[in-house]
């Protein structure tokens, strides 16, 4: 069945067994991005799971029936195109970036992977993973935001470190995952989104050979929200510089508010003319690298605060982030302030969507959590909709002493401790 899309070069087509496709043709590009979007991610797993679904990814990749790890690679690779995938907490993703001319080979390797993984190389592949987690662990500004995370919202799968930990990945077993495979991999839980140049008909009917006759059981309902956990901690370890890390409740993905958060975010930490880049680093040079960053899932949010600095730096500036973040709640931001903020917002998604993979992400992502291609008309004026007194009353109900997590990673005792003055 063919779906009204939101643009006459984007089509829809869902197959009886439920698995959705979404096609834009882009005839003046050489390339196309394709990807197999799966409604399945670290929030879907269990304590005992943790880890599972990004250690599954790795395993797709281990060679099929018909070909090794080597020849799913050489197909795409010795066409100029790459081959690699991702999971995030909410959905994992396997894609293809070729030229026009190799898009049946692209459909064919990723139909392979999905269809007929042997999930080989278990134990070298479950090194490789540990691997990977000593290295996020070694990082210290990518290791306090899983710690972060885990602070804020415990006992709770999107708390939990995508990667997995060293003592859950070590348990896993293969059966685990063929049973995490068969529970989340089902059509109506997929989402193939194709953006680029591409016989569009040849491509269509190639997914349908390839996929219409996959079975569909149900999948299970998505976890619940969890509870935000306020408080602060310290994490001691001997290194350099103190990495601190703060977070407040903030809105779902399916709320409105979200782009009143995204855009309070650019105001105080977005890039070089925010608020807490300008006066950390700018004006008192106590801080190489400080911003904000957000996470809007399906059942919550957050809206988090990142800064690294020298032990001896930390008091002051932990106390001029807090004044930056009163300051946003007590005064009214100028016009003339927010409306280079909305450019910004603005002009970075524009730009992104030049890129045949961001049309596609941008597509599945759509799909998988409005079942609809949200016109990007609708989303900026979204963030046009957005108006002083908005970003006021967020600051004023999101920066409160009671609603904020902090951790701190890094030398000294008794940082937690300091006073959050909000």
């Amino acid at each position: 069945m063919t779906i009204p899309a939101c643009h006459e070069s984007t089509t829809l087509h869902r197959f009886p067994n439920g698995l959705t496709v979404a096609m834009e043709y882009l005839p003046y590009l050489h390339s196309f991005s394709a990807g197999v979007w799966i409604r399945a991610g670290s929030a879907n797993e269990t304590d005992a799971q943790t880890g599972l679904a990004h250690f599954l990814e790795h395993l797709l990749f281990k060679g099929t029936q018909t070909r090794n790890v080597h020849q799913l690679m050489e197909a795409i690779e010795g066409r100029g195109g790459q081959l690699n995938a991702f999971t995030s907490r909410e959905y994992t993703c396997l894609y293809v970036k070729m030229l026009a001319n190799h898009a049946h080979i692209g459909i064919e390797i990723l139909a392979d992977i999905f269809k007929n993984s042997l999930f080989g190389d278990w134990e070298k592949e479950r090194n490789v993973i540990l691997e990977e987690i000593a290295s996020i662990e070694d990082t210290p500004d990518d290791h306090v935001h899983d710690l972060l995370s885990e602070f804020h919202w415990p006992d709770h799968p999107l708390g939990r470190p995508v990667s997995g930990t060293q003592q859950s990945v070590s348990a896993l077993t293969r059966d685990d995952v063929v049973d995490f495979f068969g529970q989340w991999y089902q059509p109506e839980n997929v989402v193939i989104s194709i953006a680029g140049n591409f016989d569009a008909l040849a491509v269509l009917e190639q997914i349908r050979n390839e996929f219409e006759g996959l079975r569909n059981t149900a999948v299970p309902g998505p976890c619940g929200a969890p509870a935000f956990h306020g408080g602060a901690r310290q994490f001691e370890r001997d290194i350099s510089q103190v990495h601190l890390c703060m977070a407040f409740p903030g809105p779902a993905l399916d709320s409105l508010e979200r782009y009143t958060c995204d855009m309070l975010s650019s105001v105080l930490g977005g890039g070089s003319t925010s608020r807490l880049f300008e006066r950390i680093r700018e004006e008192e040079g106590l801080a190489y690298s400080i911003y904000t960053f957000y996470g809007f899932h399906r059942p919550t949010g957050m809206l988090g605060l990142y800064a690294a600095m020298a032990p001896d730096h930390f008091d002051r500036a932990l106390d001029l982030i807090c004044e930056e973040l009163r300051r946003a709640g007590s005064e009214t931001i100028p016009e003339e302030e927010l409306d280079m903020h909305r450019e910004q917002i603005k002009g970075n998604m524009l730009m992104a969507l030049e890129s045949t993979f961001t049309r596609m992400s941008r597509m599945a992502k759509s799909l998988m959590y409005y079942q609809r291609i949200v016109p990007i008309e609708e989303v900026l004026a979204n963030f046009e909709a957005v108006t002083q007194a908005d970003i006021q009353a967020m600051a004023q109900k999101t920066f409160t002493k009671d609603r904020c997590a902090m951790v701190v990673l890094g030398p000294g005792k008794d940082l937690a401790a300091r006073r959050i003055a909000l």
